[in-house]
């Protein structure tokens, strides 16, 4: 019975810049990257023009996360996903998914996401649930965000089915306790 809210996702000045001439919600894609996410907030909170919707600028970000038991669990989890970006990012051919001892082999010997990955672990969240949790907030608070939205990026172990994702499950499980 009613219109659903529209927001503009975008990951740029020009999409920060868009959302804010046209008075709507923006969310910042954080998951692709996080290059630009303050100059995206100013700009976007800057140049905010009020609409008929929106009277004064709302914002959220999107964040990818990964929680396990143990900070080297949440790592190892993490690796599938980085050494897929590390891919994307290096223009090397897109494959299936990694499990997580499929990465950590493959890792072992090519070393794909090493450069990439500490660049990501400084932007994702990944550890345990009370770390996580807080480390969110606190990036929420400096961001002076209006919500977060959670990416759930933890790969599959080789016992897990590959397309039921329990270890992204598990995730959220652990940052809503």
């Amino acid at each position: 019975t009613s219109a659903p809210e529209v927001w503009l996702l975008g990951s740029s000045d020009y999409s920060a810049q868009l959302a804010a001439g046209m008075g709507l919600p923006y969310v910042f894609a954080n998951h692709f990257s996080g290059d630009g996410l303050e100059r995206a907030l100013d700009l976007y909170r800057g140049q905010f023009q009020p609409s008929e919707t929106l009277a004064a600028p709302r914002t959220f970000v999107t964040a990818n996360a990964v929680v396990a038991d143990t900070d080297d669990e949440a790592r190892a989890a993490a690796l599938p996903q980085a050494r897929m970006m590390a891919r994307l990012r290096g223009g090397k051919p897109l494959t299936a998914l990694e499990t997580v001892e499929q990465a950590a082999a493959a890792e072992a010997s090519d070393s794909l996401a090493a450069p990439v990955f500490d660049a990501m672990m400084s932007r994702w969240f990944v550890g345990t649930g009370p770390e996580v949790r807080t480390r969110l907030a606190d990036f929420a608070a400096r961001h002076g965000v209006d919500e977060v939205m959670v990416s759930p990026v933890a790969g599959a172990t080789e016992a897990e089915p590959m397309d039921a994702a329990p270890s992204r499950i598990r995730t959220l499980e652990l940052l809503a306790a």
